[in-house]
């Protein structure tokens, strides 16, 4: 009874030291990112206001505003990187037959760890589908209002401008300080399209909208289609600008951050895919941070970053093609059944008597590991640009 108690110490003891370790690791490797990130898109942003196309006054709001985008994707990449980092500490520095001496496998490594990847499993879940879309439409929404008033502040006379992502444009004749003279604007919806001539037109800035002001002049709906068409003068017109309530309710790194959803189906997939990564990336980092003790604690780092953006690369992949085809029915599980079965193969490696094949003499192989890192360069470019 007393070495039973003696040796369920021990575990707690080796359970709250791996824990604490991969916790500051994980924290450490967030923080780094999450600057990184931060600090490429006030890059990007600051671009686009010195281009006129911004404001900068917002710059600060729509950045915090993406806060919990960031989080969510980092999360997971983080946690990962500090397993692998601690796991490969422990075997180069042969701490690891501490815990083997005390009947500690892997899988136990896994147990150890598990309700830390069930935190982050939950965090990352409450941002992915409740904060980071409510956030990143209210961001995108004062962005786009905030761009076109900059338009029209700085349109200049017999010049074609476009906006609402290229659905509507606008033309003036003339300026005379603020108001716009000779006025044509086009836009077209769901509901049909409409053009407006009027003599003039000023901007109004609202609080959550921004008002255009036409005054004597003509309108024009339906020209374009099949549906009623409408014409009526008027002395004075208001057309608002406003955010779209039911969107934002409802709801560089350009691929990963920057990704404007088309189908719900694909939203909702990869707002649970995020985190259900954390799963498969628990057991892979366990599994592949096993290393020789003259392989060093770095060693796995290069393949592990390989895998995970192949991991996040066939799910952005996955992503675009569900929004493209919404009605197709595999959706992105069939990326996490390739990675799961991925570390079901590392699990049982030496069951499977992997460990003296060609394969592993490949992997070790120099060319191997140029092959590996070029490969890992044309990934990461992709998913930024």
């Amino acid at each position: 009874m007393h070495h039973s108690s003696q040796g369920m110490y021990k575990k707690n003891i080796l359970s709250k030291s791996l824990n604490m370790e991969v916790l500051k690791t994980s924290g450490s490797i967030l923080m780094i990112l999450f600057l990184l990130v931060v600090g490429s898109r006030f890059v990007g942003y600051f671009e686009k206001a010195a281009e006129g196309l911004m404001d900068p006054s917002i710059i600060f709001s729509v950045i915090f505003l993406r806060f919990p985008d960031f989080i969510t994707v980092l999360i997971p990449l983080s946690f990962f990187l500090g397993i692998l980092i601690s796991i490969s500490r422990l075997y180069a520095e042969r701490e690891i037959y501490g815990y083997i001496s005390v009947g500690l496998s892997q899988l136990d490594l896994v147990k150890f760890l598990a309700p830390q990847a069930f935190i982050y499993f939950s965090i990352t879940l409450m941002l992915s589908l409740y904060v980071a879309p409510y956030t990143k439409a209210l961001s995108q929404e004062i962005v786009v209002i905030d761009s076109f008033e900059e338009q029209i502040e700085s349109m200049k006379p017999d010049k074609i401008y476009s906006f609402e992502d290229g659905r509507a444009f606008i033309y003036a004749k003339g300026i005379n300080a603020n108001v716009l003279e000779g006025v044509r604007m086009f836009r077209a919806d769901n509901n049909g399209s409409n053009l407006i001539m009027a003599e003039q037109l000023s901007v109004n800035k609202g609080n959550k909208q921004l008002e255009l002001d036409f005054m004597n002049g003509v309108f024009y709906k339906g020209i374009f289609s099949d549906q009623r068409q409408v014409t009526s003068s008027f002395e004075k017109f208001i057309s608002p600008i406003e955010k779209d309530v039911e969107r934002v309710s409802g709801l560089s790194m350009s691929k990963i951050f920057d990704y404007s959803a088309e189908s719900e189906k694909a939203n909702l997939q990869w707002n649970i895919s995020i985190p259900a990564t954390l799963i498969i990336l628990l057991f892979l980092g366990v599994y592949m941070g096993s290393v020789k003790p003259r392989q060093g604690r770095f060693s796995v780092i290069l393949p592990g970053m390989l895998i995970y953006i192949a991991y996040l690369s066939l799910l952005i992949l996955g992503r675009e093609s569900l929004s493209s085809n919404p009605t197709s029915g595999i959706g992105l599980w069939w990326i996490h059944l390739i990675f799961g079965l991925f570390a079901m193969l590392y699990i049982f490696k030496d069951n499977l008597q992997i460990a003296n094949s060609r394969i592993l003499i490949i992997r070790e192989h120099q060319y191997f590991r140029y092959m590996v890192g070029t490969a890992l360069l044309f990934i990461f470019i992709w998913i930024i640009f």
